[in-house]
């Protein structure tokens, strides 16, 4: 999943820092409470505006836990980091996780994982893969959410 809308960049505040918007926090919310799945962690990147976006997914899927990791900061995170952090949150070939990520990062690795096939991600939109572990193969999407496919409350 990437972030919702995030404040834009201004002088003074550090892009690390940036928080969600009013609507983009609507945005998250109406994203995932159309998914009937719980999974096992929802792991985000450490930078702010994905930091509040995983915390809204866990509330609206019953409190999951949630773990920031520097492996998902844009600059950082591609196929390799991806296979690092599943090995290293143990991960079983059935677990159901959930990223919260950045553009282009996340859509970078889900063409890899996809054999070229690019999923664009707006802001809090999500992607559900099933792909084959530990290779990292095989991959086929599942579910494609954008939330302006979805109407407001």
């Amino acid at each position: 999943m990437r972030h919702g809308k995030a404040e834009p960049k201004k002088p003074g505040i550090l892009d690390d820092e940036r928080q969600l918007t009013p609507e983009g926090r609507e945005e998250v919310l109406r994203t995932v409470r159309v998914l009937n799945l719980r999974p096992r962690y929802v792991v985000s990147s450490p930078l702010k505006r994905a930091l509040q976006t995983a915390e809204l997914v866990s509330k609206v899927m019953g409190d999951v836990e949630v773990q920031a990791r520097r492996e998902l900061v844009p600059e950082i995170f591609g196929l390799e980091e991806l296979r690092a952090l599943l090995v290293s949150l143990n991960a079983d070939k059935d677990d159901v996780i959930m990223l919260v990520g950045h553009s282009p990062s996340l859509e970078d690795v889900i063409q890899e994982l996809l054999n070229g096939f690019r999923v664009y991600l707006p802001p809090a939109s999500l992607a559900c893969l099933e792909v084959k572990y530990p290779e990292l193969s095989d991959a086929s999407i599942k579910l494609y959410i954008r939330p302006d496919y979805l109407k407001p409350p």
